[in-house]
């Protein structure tokens, strides 16, 4: 009992950490809208591909962003519906002051 209660505290800290970033939050508050390709969050979060593809990662293993390939590009989205209304939930898509897209 106490590996699985280990685990998924783990598994939280590891979410709540990953929206602990100023950076990582913006990406999300963009990703409840539709996906989007990693090249595209260069201009939106106003970062280099480098940062932007740490923030990525950071994120994916969280558990909070999927992603799949398109030719050389992935294009990231919200992981399912289940994280979807968490994030929700929390606001995030009220954060104000982002960038319109394309």
């Amino acid at each position: 009992m106490y590996n699985i209660t280990y685990i998924m505290i783990k598994d939280k800290v590891n979410f709540f950490k990953a929206l602990g970033n100023e950076t990582r939050l913006r990406i999300v508050r963009y990703l409840l809208d539709h996906e989007y390709c990693a090249c595209d969050f260069t201009s939106l979060a106003e970062k280099d591909q480098t940062t932007v593809s740490r923030h990525l990662k950071v994120l994916v293993e969280a558990d909070i962003l999927k992603y799949k390939r398109n030719g050389r590009n992935n294009i990231y989205s919200i992981k399912n519906n289940q994280v979807k209304k968490a994030l929700q939930n929390f606001g995030i898509k009220e954060i104000k002051g982002t960038k319109k897209c394309c």
